[in-house]
Order: structure tokens, then C-alpha cells, then sequence
């Protein structure tokens, strides 16, 4: 009678837990990220979006903690100090309160930390949700789209700018975009089914497609480039000489046609160059405050309006507001140690690398499949070339927290360990990784 009652009392909860098994395994959380970044696009949404940024990371932070209890429980989660400082900043970070300060780095480190955990069969899904980004901006868009203004080449940049204008300006959005089509292009890459790939390569068309609408150069030559780094890194890897030398001509000749049309031969060419060498001053002259002063070496100028006040005198008195390059941003308001910082981001990320490299050299690569290993390899490559290449072109991390979070959750690609990739860890029980089937 009691074994009875038992069952019948176990009834209800057995679809409960078949639901939570199946929300954990395609981490539903992470739909969040979507609604995020759509909502943000908004001036007037920030807060709201920022909020949810801040509920997202509390669950990925949670979610390893709990986890790591039930399998070592003498073990401190690491994560719960990051989760101490995100709960304390919440308010600043939300209400941007500190939108050019120290919690900038803050919400990077914490992207960060967060996806340093995730096997590549969670990076997969992570990047499945990040993909349904780019759809959803379209439709919004064109949502969005004024009757006042014509379909042309820079149709996105004149929606945003006219109906949204969020995320800091069509710089930082264009940016955002660029993090959506690599990351439904990795999705089409780590994807074994026909409708898997085909829904991550539509949404990278889609994604790509509002990149060359920005008007940004960077937003319409970052995909191509990368995607061809990513390629060919695992070929070179391998000792391929054919691909080394693919890789120093494809890059030598798009560097050279694209720079001879850009100063010479377009129309606006004179535009062009004297909007680039005024980059090129912004980025000089912000890295000179290092030497303008006692200790600004070592610690800059400060954050606050001071290092563009100092920078003023260009673009005819207006000043450029950054300095168009991460680098020369950092060491303009943090001195040497700014630079030391960026650098050890860095190095991190090539450590990473190179443990990817032994580790698929080696064979251990096969716990996901040779061809999946090489992929996965093409897919971290061509995202931290991204985002390298932001950084040396602009200052992606500057004003705007998503972007932040998604710098630092992205760049932790590399910490990927593909020997033995842990379980999903929402729930006990759960089945692990299984190789890759390509078909």
C-alpha cells in the first residue's frame, strides 16, 4: 500500500523534472540574451534591458555554483565572488550610474568567468540563442522603418538613428551585430543536422546583411576577414604551407585593394582620409597623456571627461570623445598598468589557445570528433579575431554593458577544455557530450 501511494505521488513530478531536464539542456536562460540585446537597441529600454543583463549573469553564476556543491562540496565556488560584486553593482551598472568607470571591466570579467565552464556542447547553444538575435533585429527594424525614409544601402544606420538610437550609437550597435553573425555562423559550424546548419546560416546571412546597411567599414570587412583567419588557422596548425601562404595573399591583397579604393578611388576618398587620420590622432594623442604628467605613466589621466578635455584641441576643436582604440584608451586613463591589463586579457586568451592546439595535436581533441575539433578551433579563432580586431580599430567596451558582458563571455572561447567537456550543469543525471555527427 505505501509502495503505491508512493508512485502515485511521484505521478505529477516526473514531467516537472522531464521539462526541467529539457529547459537545462537547451539552456533557456540564455534566451534572455536575445530579449537583452533587442530591448537595448532602445534608448529609452536600457534600464530594462540592463536589468535582465544583470538577472542572466546572476543565473550563470548560480547555476556552476550549485553544481559544484553537489560535486565537491569542499571546494569554495569561485563564482560566488563574482556574484557578491555583480549583486553590490547591480544598482550602478543598471541605472549607469558608472557608464565610463571601473565596473566596466567589472562586467567583462564576469562575461568572462561565465562562459569559462562551458563545454562546447553548451557553446553551441549559447551560440543557437545568440543567433535568434539577428532575426529578431530585422523584424524589428523594419518594424521600426519610417515611411519617411527610402530602402538604401545604409538603411539600417538611418532606421537606428532615427527610431532606436540605443546601445551607445551605430558604432556600438553595428558591433553588436558583428558579435550576432560570428555566432551564428560558429552555430552553422558546430551544428550536425541539415536544419540546424541551415537555420544557423540563415541567420548569419541576416546578420551580415544588416552589418553592410550600418555604414560602419569595420562591420562590413570584420566577418570575412576573421571567418578566413578562423579557417585557416587549423590548416596552418597542421603544417599546411599551402594555407600559410594562401592566408599572406588573400590578406595582402584585400588589405591593398580595399586601402587603394578607400584613400584614392572612391568618391568621398578625401573624406576618408582625413576622417581616418584623425583616428589615427585621437588614438596618438590620448597614449601620449602617459607622458604628460607625474605618475600618469603608471596610472593616466583617471576616468571621467579629462583625457578627451586634454584631446579637445582635434576634429577642429570638438574633440572625438574616445580614442578609437582600446589600447591607446587604456593607457590615456590608466597608464601603463591600463595596458598591462588589456595585455594579461590577452595572454589569457592565447594560453587558452594554445592548450586547444596541444590538446587537438594530440589527439584529445577526439572526445568531440576530429572534423568537430578542427571547427570548433576555426570558430575560436575567428571570434577572438573579432574581437581583436574592435579592439585595435575602436573602444567596443566603452559605454555600453552589453557589449561589455558579451566581450568577455565571447573571448572565453579559448578556456574551452575539449579533453573531457563537462556535463550541462543544471541537473544531476543529465547526459553529457556526444560527439559531433556530420552528415
Amino acid at each position: 500500500m505505501d509502495l503505491a501511494l508512493t508512485r502515485i505521488s511521484l505521478l505529477p513530478t516526473q514531467p516537472i523534472s522531464r521539462l526541467l531536464l529539457w529547459l537545462g539542456s537547451i539552456q533557456i536562460y540564455d534566451g534572455l540574451l536575445p530579449l537583452i540585446i533587442v530591448l537595448h537597441s532602445y534608448r529609452d529600454q536600457s534600464k530594462t534591458a540592463l536589468g535582465l543583463m544583470v538577472i542572466w549573469m546572476a543565473i550563470r553564476l548560480i547555476i556552476p555554483m550549485v553544481a559544484q556543491h553537489r560535486q565537491q562540496p569542499s571546494q569554495p565556488p569561485f563564482e560566488a565572488v563574482f556574484l557578491a560584486l555583480l549583486l553590490v553593482n547591480t544598482r550602478v551598472i543598471v541605472l549607469r550610474e558608472d557608464l565610463h568607470g571601473p565596473t566596466d571591466f567589472l562586467v567583462i570579467a564576469i562575461g568572462l568567468v561565465i562562459g569559462a565552464r562551458q563545454s562546447w556542447r553548451q557553446w553551441r547553444m549559447s551560440f543557437g540563442w545568440l543567433a535568434l538575435t539577428a532575426v529578431l533585429l530585422a523584424i524589428n527594424l523594419v518594424w521600426m522603418h519610417p515611411a519617411t525614409l527610402s530602402w538604401t544601402s545604409t538603411v539600417v544606420r538611418d532606421i537606428y538613428e532615427f527610431s532606436l538610437n540605443g546601445h551607445g550609437g551605430i558604432n556600438r550597435f553595428a558591433t553588436i551585430l558583428l558579435f550576432v553573425t560570428l555566432s551564428a555562423t560558429s552555430f552553422f559550424l558546430l551544428s550536425s543536422t541539415r536544419l540546424a546548419r541551415l537555420y544557423g546560416l540563415g541567420m548569419a546571412l541576416i546578420g551580415y546583411a544588416m552589418c553592410l546597411s550600418t555604414d560602419s567599414r569595420l562591420a562590413q570587412l570584420a566577418p570575412p576577414v576573421a571567418l578566413l583567419l578562423g579557417w585557416l588557422t587549423p590548416r596552418i596548425w597542421q603544417g599546411s604551407t599551402k594555407a600559410l601562404r594562401l592566408a599572406i595573399a588573400s590578406l595582402t591583397t584585400a588589405g591593398l585593394i580595399v586601402g587603394l579604393w578607400w584613400f584614392y578611388l572612391a568618391p568621398d576618398a578625401q573624406v576618408n582620409q582625413i576622417s581616418d587620420l584623425g583616428r589615427f590622432e585621437a588614438g596618438a594623442c590620448w597614449l601620449s597623456l602617459m607622458f604628460m604628467g607625474r605618475n600618469r605613466f603608471l596610472y593616466g589621466v583617471g576616468f571621467g571627461p579629462k583625457a578627451d578635455q586634454m584631446c579637445g584641441h582635434l576634429k577642429g576643436g570638438e574633440g572625438f570623445g574616445h580614442a578609437h582604440n582600446t589600447i591607446a584608451q587604456m593607457g590615456g586613463q590608466l597608464g601603463v598598468l591600463g595596458i598591462m591589463a588589456f595585455f594579461i586579457l590577452v595572454l589569457i586568451v592565447l594560453f587558452g589557445l594554445s592548450r586547444q592546439r596541444l590538446q587537438w595535436m594530440s589527439g584529445a581533441g577526439g572526445a568531440i570528433g576530429t572534423i568537430a575539433t578542427s571547427r570548433w578551433i576555426q570558430v575560436v579563432v575567428g571570434l577572438n579575431a573579432l574581437l581583436l580586431m574592435n579592439a585595435l580599430a575602436t573602444t567596443i567596451y566603452r559605454g555600453n554593458q552589453v557589449n561589455q558582458c558579451l566581450i568577455g563571455f565571447l573571448a572565453s572561447t579559448s578556456l574551452c577544455w575539449l579533453l573531457a567537456p563537462p556535463s550541462p550543469p543544471l541537473a544531476e543525471g543529465l547526459p553529457g557530450p556526444t560527439p559531433l555527427r556530420h552528415g
